[in-house]
């Protein structure tokens, strides 16, 4: 595979690595091509020297001392000669640094960038039933394939040149996209779920959970958008200590209006002893989130002036409380238990109780609706 190295010198330039014209066992001509960040012309990016070398037939080549073109005298002339397919080569060398710098420019470090230019303009003049046809029984490779590029895509620097193209696709391409992109994050989602349901660590949780954020905008009956993890509501004393963090800080993208979100994990214990006559004590942890999140939200308005002066669009009225906690399918194995954490959390009048399986259940829910209009 054709890759060229690019060495930064400097912010305004780059040394890419040389490029053979003509190669022989003693002698061979090089170009040795630089990227440069022209500040009075921007098109000019590509400065350059030819160099021809000979050395002995067991020789490794290498740079030596050149005769500079100063030294030489009147009525002197050195002659070049380049065959007609060298400067073919040379020209798309060119053109090819001259649009790697119009989409790169200049990158600090070492880079190595594969010259795929043949082969991306094969494909994209395909059609659409040469396509098929080209992947046809390679269905996994080519889905690979599509990975790979979305990957890629998601990363690149210049996304003006991704939205015009997306732009041109038709309503129908891009909604299909959408939604397989949506499927493969849902699916992400649960797959972590699964893999860390007996983790009992909160950091794991803010983590995953701070991966999937779109998991908790659905919590609400109304648009959340989450805008920031351990996110500052108030709170510090004179000496700057003891300031409250929330887990996640969600707003209403309509009304501008806050939410806070705090988590515990699924094997935090939601109900504690039984009481009398059937009924279960409230666990310390539950009973001590909600008061968390409420502690939250009464600092946050008693502060609101302060933490949110500079930040114009965030309206702190009467903010919605959620505690994300336990895993209810786990713990409440008896019709008594069901009763004593329902009766709890319906009787709260401003924190919405969710645990973690329900959650679950909830993210699998929307991932089955997705995938049912796919499948159709």
């Amino acid at each position: 595979m054709d890759t060229r190295k690019v060495i930064s010198t400097s912010k305004y330039s780059a040394r890419v690595e040389d490029f053979i014209l003509r190669e022989t066992g003693t002698t061979r001509l090089l170009f040795r091509p630089s990227l440069v960040k022209n500040e009075t012309n921007a098109d000019a990016s590509v400065n350059g020297e030819f160099l021809f070398q000979k050395k002995g037939a067991g020789d490794n080549w290498e740079d030596f001392e050149s005769t500079p073109l100063s030294t030489m005298k009147k009525g002197e002339e050195v002659k070049l000669k380049i065959k007609s397919r060298e400067l073919l080569s040379l020209y798309k060398e060119l053109a090819n640094l001259y649009q790697l710098f119009e989409i790169n420019g200049i990158q600090r470090g070492e880079t190595q960038f594969i010259k795929a230019r043949g082969s991306l303009n094969a494909l994209a003049e395909l059609t659409d039933s040469q396509i098929s046809e080209l992947i046809q029984g390679e269905e996994n490779l080519g889905i690979e394939a599509i990975a790979r590029l979305i990957k890629w895509a998601s990363n690149a620097k210049n996304f003006r040149l991704i939205f015009e193209k997306l732009e041109k696709l038709e309503p129908e391409s891009l909604s299909n996209l959408n939604t397989a992109i949506g499927i493969s994050s849902l699916k992400g989602a649960l797959t972590e779920w699964k893999t860390n349901r007996h983790e009992s660590a909160e950091k794991v949780w803010q983590a995953l959970l701070a991966k999937h954020t779109f998991v908790l905008e659905q919590l609400f009956h109304y648009p959340i958008l989450i805008i920031d993890e351990s996110a500052y509501v108030g709170g510090k004393t004179i000496y700057n200590k003891e300031g409250s963090l929330v887990d996640f800080l969600g707003q209403n993208p309509v009304s501008e209006s806050l939410a806070l979100i705090e988590i515990k994990t699924p094997m935090t214990k939601l109900l504690g002893k039984l009481y009398r006559n059937g009924i279960f004590n409230i666990s310390d942890e539950l009973s001590g989130a909600v008061m968390q999140v409420l502690n939250y939200r009464d600092t946050l308005l008693a502060e609101r002036d302060s933490v949110l002066r500079k930040q114009p669009n965030m309206f702190a009225f009467n903010p919605a409380c959620v505690v994300i906690i336990g895993h209810a399918k786990n713990e409440l194995d008896s019709e008594d238990k069901k009763k004593s954490f329902e009766l709890f959390r319906r009787e709260l009048k401003d924190v919405v109780v969710v645990t973690f399986d329900e959650l679950y259940y909830r993210t699998e829910a929307i991932l089955n609706t997705f995938e049912g209009i796919y499948a159709k």
